[in-house]
């Protein structure tokens, strides 16, 4: 059974590594298909940064005394105010850094 699993799971992620590159594809995709793909970027990131954000080192979930949580939210009011990557990232990072030095 985990060798089937195993061999499938490779069949799939080797087609659709070998699709986008292969004539077998369209050239445009149906727009229903190109409208579900905007949100797939938002929808693997997000779960990677309130992870990062939550959980220490020691695999637990922290919210008081949590020095990122501060700078997410700093870093969310920078964002929605400026509409600036570099500028968002740089007020989190020292953000963090500060925090991290006065806790």
């Amino acid at each position: 059974m985990i060798w089937t699993l195993i061999i499938f799971s490779g069949l799939i992620t080797y087609v659709t590594r070998f699709l986008p590159i292969s004539k077998l594809m369209p050239k445009k995709l149906p727009n229903l298909v190109q409208q579900g793909l905007q949100y797939v970027s938002i929808a693997v990131i997000t779960p990677i940064i309130i992870n990062s954000i939550l959980i220490d080192t020691e695999n637990i979930i922290r919210i008081d005394d949590n020095p990122k949580i501060f700078a997410a939210l700093i870093a969310i009011g920078v964002a929605l105010v400026s509409k600036s990557i570099i500028l968002t990232l740089t007020c989190g990072l020292a953000i963090i850094w500060i925090f991290e030095f006065l806790i």
